[in-house]
């Protein structure tokens, strides 16, 4: 009884309809390290905005060069990609159309991750990632940070922005698919850590959390990789901790 009652709480938060709910402002910047991970982690937030008249832009750091013909890397070798760039164009594609899913603007810089040289310094990475933000509400990887590109990022963009202006999100799907939790040893299920308390979790209807589903099929040369079954897994954790969450910048979790 106590379960399902514990499931019925975690859908009515998950749909917007029990809790405080935090919410995007009009003109939002989401900061994705690669080419999905903006829309795995905060799509559904992304859906409500953009469905009530915000303008969204999902920017992609680490969205690789189109025209380079390095051997691709061992993630992108993985996928069947023969070039980085090959893998940048088909990336850039398939996240053109996740975007449009939640009608949001992709916008890409030509930086790499670490399977390759990076292509510019990390001033040049932060400077660059400032001036597409403008003046826009920013809202950068937050929790758990642990993809290396993540924290390296983080710290890239650590005070580059006012803390007025920030936010943070909680990552996907490395916070679903971690096994660790505070108190034990790592071998519990896989059911994710849930964000800081202190965190809130995004207002997003059902129709909202539908588009985000949609989207995240749209990385199909990712999916395989990461399994095919991470987007139920994402689905599950949100469930149950009642949504995609955001924070205030502040110390790291």
């Amino acid at each position: 009884m106590q379960a399902t009652l514990r499931k019925a709480v975690g859908v009515a938060r998950w749909t917007g309809l029990l809790g405080r709910r935090a919410s995007l402002g009009r003109q939002v910047v989401v900061v994705s390290p690669h080419l999905d991970d903006g829309i795995f982690s905060l799509g559904a937030a992304i859906a409500c905005a953009t469905r009530k008249g915000a303008d969204v832009t999902v920017l992609t750091v680490l969205a690789g060069d189109p025209s380079s013909t390095t051997p691709a890397g061992e993630w992108d070798a993985d996928a069947g990609f023969a070039t980085a760039g090959e893998a940048a164009r088909v990336r850039r594609i398939e996240d053109e159309q996740a975007c449009a899913l939640v009608r949001a603007q992709p916008l890409w810089l030509p930086f790499s991750d670490k399977q390759y040289d990076r292509g510019g310094s990390e001033a040049e990475v932060r400077a660059a990632v400032v001036e597409a933000v403008g003046d826009a509400q920013v809202v950068l990887p937050g929790f758990p940070l642990l993809h290396e590109d993540h924290a390296w990022l983080r710290r890239v963009l650590d005070g580059a922005f006012r803390a007025d202006q920030s936010l943070l999100y909680t990552e996907q799907p490395y916070a679903a698919e971690s096994s660790e939790r505070p108190g034990d040893d790592g071998s519990g299920p896989r059911d994710g850590v849930p964000p800081p308390a202190a965190w809130l979790r995004v207002g997003a209807a059902l129709p909202d959390q539908l588009r985000k589903v949609k989207a995240c099929r749209a990385y199909r040369s990712q999916l395989p990789l990461i399994g095919d079954g991470v987007v139920a897994a994402i689905l599950r954790y949100e469930l149950r901790v009642g949504g995609e969450a955001v924070a205030p910048v502040g110390p790291r979790p």
